[in-house]
C-alpha cells in the first residue's frame, strides 16, 4: 500500500505547525489585551441591556443578544487576525487600503448623485459603515509608509503619507461623519512622531497638513455640525436643543445623580423616564454613571487605560517599525475614540456622534475595534528579528 505522498507529509506539517502556533503567545501582554477587552465588553453588554429594556425582563434582552451575537463575530475576526504574521499583514494592506477607499469614494460620488447621507452600505439584512474599516486601513498604510524612518530622506514619501492621512479624512468628513474623521486626527499625529521623520520633512508634513485640511474641513462642515460648535462656545443663537446640547445636559445630570456608588442597575430612572436618549449608543457612559456611580466610571476608565497602555508596550517593545507603528496607531484610535465619547457625556466637547468603542452599542464599531485589537496581538503573539535603525540587533520584536 502506497504511503502520503511527500505534498500531503508538507501539507500535514503545515496543519500542525499553524495549528500549534495557533495556540502559542497568549500568556502575557496579548492575554491581558484580550482579559481587558472581554472586561469591557462585559460591562457594555449589561448596559445595553439595563438601558434598552424595563426592570423586569430577564437578561439577556433583545438589543444585548444583538450585541452578543456582534461580538461573538467581532471575537472570530480578532482571533483570525491574531494568528497572522506582520508581514503578512504589511503583504495585504495596501489592496485593503485601496479596496476601502475605493468604497469611501463611490459612496462620496453617490451622495453628489443623488444626496442625503451616504454612511452606511446595505446588503439585505446585513449592514456596515466603511468608515470603521478605513481607520483601520489607515493606520495599516501609514505604518507601511513610515516605517522606514530616518532612512525615509525622499519627498514622494512624504507626499505618500500627506496623501495617505488627509484622503480618508476628507471622504469621511464629505458623508457626512466629521466626528469618525476627527479621530483620524491624533492616530496620525502620533504615528508620524513615532516614526522619527527629519526635521525638516515633519514641518513640512505638519504645515501641509494644516493648510490642506483645515479649509477643506471647513468647507465640509454641515449648517447643524457649525450649529453644534457655536452652541458648544456660546456663540450665536442657536437653541440648545437643536444643537445637541440639550441631550449633553441631560447626560450630566444622569452622571451626577448617580453618585459614589450608583443607583443599581435598572434604577437608572432619568435615562428610563426617556430624559437621555440614544442612552444606549453614544450615552452609555452616562448610563454606567447613574447606576454604577462614581466607581463604575472608574472601573471603565482604568480598563481602557490598561488596554490602551498594554497595546503601547507592544510598540514599544517592538523591534520592526511597521509592527511598532501599527501598535500605536491602533491605540491612539481607541484612545482617541474613548476620550472624545466621555468628554462629550461631560460637556466638554460638542455632541461627535461616536460610539465608546467596546461597551456602546453598535455592529461595525464593535466588529472593527476587535479587529483593531487583534492586529495588536498578532504583533505580540509574532515576533520578528530584524536589526533596526535604533541600533538594537538581533532581538525580537516584542518582549
Amino acid at each position: 500500500v502506497a504511503g502520503p505522498s511527500r505534498n500531503e507529509i508538507s501539507m500535514r506539517i503545515e496543519v500542525r505547525d499553524y495549528l500549534k502556533s495557533a495556540f502559542q503567545g497568549w500568556i502575557g501582554t496579548s492575554g491581558l489585551i484580550l482579559l481587558t477587552t472581554l472586561l469591557l465588553l462585559w460591562v457594555g453588554v449589561v448596559f445595553v441591556h439595563s438601558a434598552t429594556v424595563d426592570s423586569g425582563m430577564g437578561f439577556p434582552g433583545p438589543y444585548a443578544v444583538s450585541q452578543i451575537k456582534k461580538i461573538i463575530v467581532g471575537i472570530g475576526a480578532l482571533l483570525a487576525i491574531s494568528t497572522m504574521s506582520p508581514r503578512i499583514l504589511e503583504r495585504v494592506t495596501p489592496i485593503f487600503f485601496v479596496g476601502t477607499m475605493a468604497v469611501l469614494s463611490g459612496m462620496v460620488v453617490w451622495k453628489l448623485i443623488f444626496g442625503g447621507v451616504v454612511r452606511w452600505i446595505r446588503l439585505g439584512p446585513l449592514q456596515f459603515q466603511p468608515s470603521e474599516l478605513a481607520k483601520i486601513s489607515t493606520v495599516m498604510i501609514l505604518a507601511m509608509l513610515l516605517r522606514g524612518g530616518l532612512e525615509q530622506s525622499r519627498w514622494k514619501h512624504v507626499m505618500s503619507i500627506l496623501a495617505c492621512g488627509i484622503a480618508p479624512f476628507i471622504l469621511i468628513a464629505a458623508q457626512p461623519d466629521l466626528g469618525t474623521a476627527m479621530v483620524l486626527v491624533p492616530t496620525v499625529v502620533a504615528m508620524v512622531w513615532v516614526a522619527q521623520l527629519g526635521k525638516r520633512r515633519l514641518l513640512l508634513l505638519f504645515t501641509a497638513a494644516i493648510f490642506l485640511s483645515g479649509p477643506l474641513g471647513y468647507m465640509l462642515l454641515k449648517p447643524y455640525q457649525v450649529d453644534r460648535v457655536y452652541s458648544f462656545l456660546g456663540i450665536g443663537s442657536v437653541a440648545a436643543e437643536d444643537a445637541g446640547n440639550h441631550q449633553v445636559t441631560q447626560s450630566i445630570i444622569a452622571l451626577g445623580s448617580g453618585g459614589p456608588a450608583g443607583k443599581g442597575l435598572h434604577q437608572g430612572s432619568h435615562h428610563d423616564l426617556g430624559y437621555l436618549f440614544a442612552d444606549h449608543n453614544d450615552f452609555i457612559f452616562a448610563v454606567i454613571g447613574e447606576e454604577w456611580g462614581l466607581q463604575g466610571t472608574i472601573l471603565v476608565i482604568l480598563g481602557f487605560l490598561l488596554l490602551i497602555f498594554s497595546m503601547l508596550g507592544v510598540g514599544w517593545s517592538s523591534r520592526d517599525h511597521f509592527s511598532r507603528l501599527l501598535s500605536v496607531g491602533i491605540a491612539t484610535q481607541i484612545f482617541t475614540q474613548a476620550v472624545f465619547n466621555m468628554a462629550v457625556t461631560v460637556g466638554l466637547l460638542p455632541v461627535t456622534g461616536l460610539p465608546l468603542p467596546f461597551v456602546s452599542y453598535g455592529g461595525t464599531s464593535i466588529v472593527v475595534s476587535l479587529m483593531g485589537v487583534g492586529l495588536v496581538i498578532a504583533v505580540a503573539r509574532n515576533p520578528i528579528d530584524e536589526n533596526q535603525l535604533d541600533g538594537i540587533r538581533n532581538r525580537p520584536s516584542h518582549l
